[in-house]
């Protein structure tokens, strides 16, 4: 329906969301959404990114763009600006090291065919 709409983007987030018990996944809801935008506009996914694990399987699974905002704000109660830059940093080391483990140079190299078929997400 965005992408009929004329959105630009779609963002795919469940802020909010914890008042309902039971609320998916945003990850978990994210290869139906990709499938239904195929490509015609960016996808943001955010919530529960914690680890560059987190991010490839986001950006697997048809994100164009993964958000992680709540460990950026604790790293930022704990240690100001150096306590986010650290957990950001933290993010991006680890990413780069699923990459290298994965055997993908380019983030267009990733997709689905790196994740086991069936396993959570």
């Amino acid at each position: 329906m965005a992408v009929k709409r004329g959105m630009d983007a779609v963002y795919i987030s469940n802020h909010g969301g914890r008042a309902f018990d039971g609320v998916q996944a945003t990850v978990s809801a994210l290869p139906r959404i990709a499938e239904a935008v195929d490509g015609a506009v960016p996808i943001i996914l955010d919530g529960g990114i914690r680890r560059g694990t987190d991010v490839f399987k986001a950006l697997a699974l048809g994100a164009t763009i993964v958000g992680c905002g709540r460990p950026v704000l604790y790293g930022l109660a704990l240690g100001g600006t150096l306590g986010a830059q650290s957990v950001l940093e933290y993010l991006r080391d680890n990413f780069a090291l699923v990459m290298r483990l994965a055997g993908t140079a380019t983030l267009k190299d990733i997709s689905s065919e790196y994740l086991v078929p069936g396993a959570e997400v």
